[in-house]
């Protein structure tokens, strides 16, 4: 019987990596359901571009996703194929305990107001508000080992082994982990090996459009290796908007957003950037203060960046916007992750690298609406589509697309 496949790789923390534990307010903990449930999302997204999402797809992306990670349903293979441990690679690292910055004082419509930092603006929720404690997280340049194993016995390990590699390049090229991943939090970079199954988790490149093209031809493989594993799929009927995210170039678009010194730069940047896009827009700034005194609007365009979005009115103090079912009201859901992932990553040659990815899945399902808080406001329709957060991208870096097939 032949060796089974395993990797074990050294990961650097890229950003602030908030990993709770069994007790989410106090020290984080290096646990393996964090990257577990990462690296599903990933492979499932993978898979999506392969079987596409109507009914026989998804049936068919469940039993390819169950017999990798595993399934709670015994018939499509229970346990999980790769066995995935993480420890600490040398010294536990000290955990940090998330602190606001100063306000800074920006310009808008010629007045002088008070406005978080870019890195408050991404990281927001984790400070503590409403009596809750701020969260702790592991530092930027914390290490540790990750390690994929395929279980002794499991059949076609080889192929087993590949897609979750895939994954992972997925998740360090596009992704992280914990809490506000989808917001630069939890970025990872890989120290060693550079390579594995012919992926490079490295960049080399020295400039954003080389690296525009140096994610393309990975992403390119990912895709290439998952319509070699399942070639059934290759007739796939894609919606679009897609029903999840899913990793094809109809339905996912991804930029690299620019080159910086340090993580902190870019985070900074970044978060800039965005609070000042949506900050005060128009016309949602008009629209939903007039929506809050129960005129009807068409709907708000920032919410396309994912929900709860919270906004404030002087002398109205905080309100807030949430998805849900028109009927029964109690069947309301008050989030929706953003489509859009920012992430930043490390080259060889210590630059630090924006990436945006863009999913532009179904942004609620069918017959659900944008509801507010308050019983008086009447529900809405939610954004017709994703031109917004292209708007964000274009108008706000000199951003290169990343091209893949």
């Amino acid at each position: 019987m032949g060796k089974t496949p395993s990797l074990t790789v050294t990961l650097e923390a890229v950003t602030p990596l908030f990993l709770g534990g069994a007790d989410p307010y106090g020290a984080p903990e290096l646990r393996a359901p964090s990257f577990r449930g990462a690296l599903r999302y990933w492979l499932r997204a993978a898979l999506g571009g392969v079987y596409g999402d109507d009914a026989a797809g998804l049936h068919a992306i469940r039993r390819a996703e169950a017999r990798v990670f595993g399934s709670t349903e015994a018939d499509w293979g229970g346990a999980s194929a790769v066995v995935i441990q993480c420890k600490c690679k040398e010294v536990q690292p000290r955990p940090v305990n998330y602190g606001l910055e100063k306000d800074v004082q920006t310009q808008k419509s010629g007045k002088t107001v008070s406005q978080p930092s870019g890195r408050d603006y991404l990281y927001w929720s984790m400070s503590g508000f409403r009596g809750r404690p701020s969260r702790q997280y592991y530092p930027e340049g914390s290490r540790f080992l990750l390690e994929l194993r395929v279980r002794p016995g499991v059949s076609d390990n080889d192929q087993v082994f590949q897609e979750a590699i895939a994954a992972l390049w997925l998740l360090v090229q596009l992704g992280g982990v914990g809490s506000r991943s989808r917001r630069i939090g939890g970025s990872l970079s890989v120290l060693e090996p550079e390579e594995a199954c012919g992926f490079s988790f490295v960049l080399r490149s020295e400039n954003p459009k080389e690296i525009a093209q140096e994610l393309g031809k990975g992403l390119t493989a990912v895709r290439k290796l998952f319509q070699q594993h399942h070639p059934e799929g290759r007739n796939l009927s894609l919606s679009n908007p897609s029903e999840f995210d899913i990793l094809h170039p109809t339905v996912c678009k991804v930029w690299v957003l620019g080159i910086w010194r340090s993580s902190a730069q870019a985070v900074e940047a970044i978060g800039v950037a965005l609070r000042d896009f949506r900050t005060y827009r128009e016309p949602d700034h008009t629209e939903v203060a007039k929506w809050l005194t129960g005129t009807p609007i068409q709907t708000v365009e920032r919410s396309v960046f994912g929900l709860p979005l919270p906004f404030r009115y002087s002398g109205k103090g905080l309100q807030g916007i949430v998805q849900g079912r028109t009927k029964p009201p109690e069947k309301a859901i008050n989030r929706r992750a953003s489509p859009l992932w920012l992430t930043v990553s490390k080259t060889d040659r210590g630059q630090y690298v924006g990436v945006a990815t863009l999913f532009c899945s179904r942004f609620l399902p069918k017959g659900e609406q944008l509801h507010g808080r308050q019983d008086r406001v009447p529900a809405l329709s939610p954004p017709a589509d994703y031109r917004l957060i292209e708007q964000f991208i274009a108008e706000k870096f000199h951003a290169e697309e990343v091209p893949y097939a």
